[in-house]
C-alpha cells in the first residue's frame, strides 16, 4: 500500500483511443503535483512541438496531499506546452477535480495525441472510456457539466471542461471547473480544444491511505484552529474577499499615481450585500474565498480577487453590473478574465494615444470605461468574430497589425500579458522577468511592496526609516539581508523572489492552496507541510527535504524553457514596463526600474541558483547535484 499517493498515472492515447496505467514511483524525488507534471512535459515535448498539434501533452496532476483533511489540499497542478509564451505553460486550478482524480486511483493524468471527432473523457476508478462529444460542442462551461453528468447518470461526477474559446483555439482560452474555477493564463483550454477533448469527468470511490491517521487527523485540526485565528481569515469572512482586494486596488493605483474619473463612486460594499447568495469553497477549504453572485438578468456565478480589480479598476469601469456581464461570459465561454481585461486596457490605451480608431475595431470606440467597448469583446473574441478574431491570436500579434507604436504599449513579459495595475517595485519586475510564464500572481515579495508604498507616502524621511524597521528585521531573519527590505535597493532582491518561488513551488508540488500560507497571511509553513507529509507518509520528511524537491524542479523547469531555446535574453520586460511609479503625478525611479537594476538582480539571481550568467541555464553539474542525471543527458543546449 502506498500512503498519501495513489501510486498510478492514467495515459490517454486520443488518436488511438487508448488508455494505459504506469506507476508514479520513479518520480516520487519530485513530490507530485506539478513537479511530476514537469518531468512528463520534459520527456515528451520540446522546441519542436506545435501547442497546438497532437504532440502536446495535457496534463493534470495532483499532490500527496489533495484529498486528505490538509486544510485546502484542493489543488490540482495542469501543464503543457503553452500557445501563449511558446514553450511552457503552467496553471493551478482549484475546486474538487485532483481529489476525485486521486479518489479514482491516479495521481497523474497525461492526455496525448488528438481525437478525429470531439470527445470526453469519463474515468471511473479503473474504467476508462473515451466517449462521443458532439452533442457536447459549442456548449458553454455552465451547460456542459450538466449534460456530461446526464449522460453519464452520475451527478456527483467532477467535471472540467472547455467552452466556445477552448474549441475556437482561443490562445486565451482557460480550462474551467464549477463556476469560478479556472485553468487559465497560459491558454491550456486551447490545448484541450486542439485535441478535440470537450471535458473531463471522474468519479473515484477509493480513498487516500495515511500512514498515521490519528495523529495526521489531529494535527490537520491544529491548523485549522491556527488558520481560523489568523487576522485576514477574520477579515475575509467578515468583509468578503472582494473587499480586501478593492483595497489592495486602491494602494496600488495609488502608488502608480493613476487615478481616473469615477473611480471613487465603485460601491463594491452596496453591490455585495444586495446580490451576493453565498460564499464558496474548494475541497478542504475554511476560507471558501468565492463570493457567489445570482443577478437577475446578468447570471449566476462565483468570483473572487482578480477579475473583480481586472475589469473594474485596470478598465476605469465603476459600473459593477458590466463587472459582472463581462465576467460570466468569460467564465461561461471559457475565456480567461484576467487575458481579456489585459487586452481591452492596452486597445484603450492605444486609443487614448491617438493609434487606432473605431474603424479598425468594428465600430467600437475603445474608450476608457467604455460599457460599449467591455461587453462585446468576451464574444467576439470567444467566438473569433470581428477584431475578435486578430485578438484571440495573441496581443503580440494584434499589434504587429497596428503597428509598432502600438508594441511599445505592450505590459508584456515572456509573451504573456500583464495586468494594467502592475508596479515595477523590483521583485515584482525581476519574478516576471524570470518566470516561465511571464506575470506570476503568486510570487509577490511582501518585504519589499510594502515599504515601497510606505516610500511612496514618506519619502525620504525618519518616518519612513521607522516604518520599515521591523521589515529590515524580517528580510534579515529571512535571507540574511536587512537591505532586501529597502525598496531602492536591488539588493537581496533576488533572494526574496527565491524565497517565495520556494514557497509557491512547495505549494504546488504537494497540492495545497498557496492561500493558506505567508503568501496570503496565513500560517501554514514549510515546518507544518513537512510535518504532515511525515506523517502521511510513515517517514520523516523536513522542511530541508521540501526545499530541495522545490529545487530540483525548478532546475527542471528551467531546463525544459532552455531546451525550447530560451535563455538570459529572454528574461525581459517590455519597454511599457520602466517608469510607471508616478505617485502624485511625479515619477519616483528610485522605486520603479531601469534595466541595468533588472540585469543586476538577474545576475544575483542566477548565482543563487548556480546558473550560468552568460544563459541564465543550469549546466550538469547542478543538474546531477540535484539527481537530475538523466535531464542532464538529454539537454541540448
Amino acid at each position: 500500500m502506498e500512503y498519501l499517493r495513489a501510486g498510478r498515472l492514467l495515459r490517454v492515447d486520443l488518436t488511438r483511443r487508448r488508455a494505459t496505467i504506469e506507476p508514479t514511483a520513479p518520480h516520487a524525488s519530485l513530490l507530485g503535483g506539478k513537479g511530476i507534471n514537469l518531468k512528463l512535459l520534459f520527456e515528451g515535448t520540446g522546441a519542436d512541438t506545435d501547442p497546438l498539434g497532437p504532440e502536446n501533452r495535457l496534463l493534470f496532476g495532483a499532490g500527496p496531499l489533495v484529498g486528505t483533511p490538509f486544510p485546502a489540499a484542493c489543488r490540482t497542478d495542469v501543464m503543457g506546452k503553452s500557445p501563449v509564451t511558446g514553450h511552457y505553460g503552467n496553471s493551478g486550478l482549484g475546486g474538487y477535480l485532483g481529489a476525485e482524480l486521486k479518489f479514482a486511483g491516479y495521481d497523474n493524468l497525461v492526455i496525448e495525441g488528438r481525437a478525429d471527432a470531439p470527445v470526453y473523457l469519463s474515468i471511473r476508478d479503473d474504467r476508462v472510456e473515451i466517449r462521443d462529444a458532439a452533442a457536447l460542442w459549442g456548449l458553454d462551461t455552465y451547460e456542459t457539466p450538466v449534460r456530461v453528468r446526464e449522460d453519464l447518470g452520475d451527478p456527483g461526477a467532477q467535471v472540467v471542461c472547455i467552452g466556445p474559446a477552448g474549441e475556437n483555439l482561443v490562445i486565451y482560452a482557460s480550462i474551467m471547473s464549477g463556476t469560478g474555477n479556472a485553468a487559465a493564463r497560459t491558454g491550456l483550454g486551447a490545448v484541450m480544444g486542439s485535441k478535440n477533448l470537450k471535458a473531463i469527468a471522474v468519479r473515484g470511490g477509493r480513498g487516500v491511505a495515511v500512514a498515521r491517521p490519528l495523529e495526521f487527523l489531529q494535527a490537520c485540526r491544529g491548523l485549522l484552529e491556527s488558520i481560523r485565528e489568523a487576522m485576514i481569515y477574520e477579515q475575509m469572512h467578515q468583509i468578503g474577499i472582494t473587499r480586501v482586494h478593492d483595497r489592495e486596488m486602491r494602494g496600488l493605483y495609488e502608488l502608480l499615481g493613476q487615478t481616473w474619473e469615477g473611480q471613487e463612486t465603485i460601491r463594491e460594499e452596496a453591490f455585495m450585500q444586495e446580490h451576493i447568495e453565498r460564499r464558496v469553497g474548494c475541497f478542504a477549504c475554511p476560507l471558501a474565498c468565492f463570493d457567489g453572485y445570482k443577478i437577475s438578468g446578468a447570471g449566476t456565478g462565483t468570483a473572487k480577487c482578480s477579475p473583480y480589480g481586472d475589469l473594474t479598476w485596470d478598465l476605469r469601469n465603476n459600473d459593477l453590473m458590466v463587472f459582472w456581464r463581462v465576467y460570466v461570459d468569460c467564465q461561461r465561454f471559457g475565456l480567461d478574465s484576467r487575458a481579456l481585461s489585459n487586452i481591452l486596457a492596452w486597445l484603450m490605451t492605444v486609443h487614448e494615444h491617438g493609434l487606432i480608431t473605431s474603424s479598425q475595431t468594428d465600430g467600437l470606440e475603445m474608450a476608457w470605461g467604455s460599457p460599449e467597448a467591455i461587453l462585446p469583446m468576451a464574444r467576439k473574441i470567444s467566438f473569433r468574430e470581428g477584431i475578435g478574431d486578430l485578438l484571440a491570436q495573441g496581443l503580440s500579434k494584434a499589434a504587429r497589425f497596428f503597428g509598432p507604436e502600438t508594441e511599445d504599449l505592450l505590459l508584456m513579459a515572456k509573451g504573456s500579458p500583464s495586468d494594467m495595475h502592475v508596479t515595477p517595485i523590483k521583485t515584482r519586475a525581476l519574478a516576471s522577468a524570470i518566470s516561465p510564464i511571464g506575470e506570476d500572481a503568486q510570487v509577490q515579495p511582501h518585504l519589499d511592496i510594502v515599504p515601497a508604498r510606505r516610500w511612496a507616502k514618506l519619502g525620504e524621511s525618519a518616518a519612513f526609516e521607522e516604518s520599515i524597521a521591523k521589515y529590515r528585521a524580517r528580510a534579515e531573519r529571512t535571507v540574511g539581508d536587512r537591505e532586501a527590505a529597502d525598496p531602492r535597493l536591488t539588493a537581496g532582491k533576488a533572494a526574496l523572489v527565491r524565497k517565495d518561488e520556494d514557497r509557491t513551488n512547495i505549494a504546488d508540488m504537494v497540492g495545497i492552496c498557496s492561500w493558506m500560507t505567508s503568501f496570503m497571511g496565513l500560517p501554514v509553513s514549510d515546518g507544518d507541510i513537512a510535518r504532515l507529509l511525515s506523517l502521511g507518509l510513515g517517514g520523516e520528511v523536513t522542511p530541508e527535504d521540501l526545499r530541495n524537491a522545490s529545487l530540483r524542479m525548478h532546475h527542471l523547469e528551467r531546463a525544459y524553457l532552455g531546451q525550447c531555446g530560451q535563455t538570459r535574453r529572454d528574461d525581459r520586460l517590455s519597454k511599457a514596463y520602466y517608469d510607471r511609479i508616478r505617485p502624485g503625478g511625479r515619477p519616483m525611479p528610485e522605486l520603479g526600474l531601469n534595466r541595468d537594476e533588472l540585469e543586476r538582480m538577474k545576475d544575483d539571481y542566477y548565482d543563487l541558483m548556480g546558473w550560468d550568467r552568460d544563459t541564465g541555464l543550469p549546466g550538469r553539474e547542478i543538474l546531477e547535484r540535484y539527481g537530475l542525471k538523466d535531464v542532464a543527458d538529454r539537454v541540448t543546449y
